[in-house]
């Protein structure tokens, strides 16, 4: 009886949330706040960026609230919105960066153990990488590894553009069953590094 009472509760906060009622919101977020900050700090070894994460979480609920008319599970809809936000950030970050092996990078994202798994995990995509035939290697070294995109690649290449995404397709799919079949590594690992070179 009493988690049915939570549940309308709930569902009554969000259906205040998503008519725009601000005391709500603030209360959702008074609620919630410290769990999404200790999720992102379980990514992310800086308080100060796991804290603007945190925020930006909270924003996105805020300006998409007329969703939360139709969310079922309140808990499950926050930890998918927090995890795409994170994901999506340290993708960036990665991205940004002239080489996957930057070591303050590693510092500022990923805890010691992670930082030896996500070297490794460079090491064995590089050894892959290495077994593609050309002109595949060199779409996907520089797709994932330099960041440019397909535009950049078909000219640089001399290819047309949907041969580099044909390209580039193969070689993921190679590569994903070269760790799979050779490798094992962890499932954090995985989510971080491996949605930045999959996707």
């Amino acid at each position: 009886m009493n988690s049915n009472l939570k549940l309308s509760n709930e569902s009554d906060l969000l259906l205040s949330i998503a008519s725009g009622d601000e005391l709500s919101y603030s209360k959702l977020v008074e609620k919630y706040w410290q769990k999404v900050l200790q999720h992102a700090l379980s990514f992310v070894k800086s308080y100060s960026i796991a804290e603007e994460l945190t925020q930006d979480v909270f924003i996105q609920i805020w300006e998409k609230r007329d969703k939360l008319a139709e969310v079922k599970s309140f808990e499950n809809y926050l930890f998918i919105v927090s995890r795409n936000l994170i994901i999506s950030h340290i993708r960036k970050k990665l991205v940004e960066t002239d080489t996957l092996k930057d070591q303050k990078l590693q510092e500022l994202f990923l805890k010691p153990d992670e930082q030896f798994e996500f070297q490794e995990l460079v090491k064995i995509i590089n050894e892959g990488a290495a077994l593609l035939p050309e002109p595949r290697r060199s779409v996907f070294l520089l797709s994932r590894m330099e960041g440019k995109d397909a535009d950049y690649i078909s000219k640089k290449l001399g290819l047309a553009t949907r041969t580099v995404r044909w390209h580039l397709m193969h070689a993921l799919n190679f590569l994903r069953n070269y760790l799979h079949n050779h490798h094992i590594i962890s499932f954090l690992t995985i989510i971080l590094l491996g949605s930045f070179f999959f996707e």
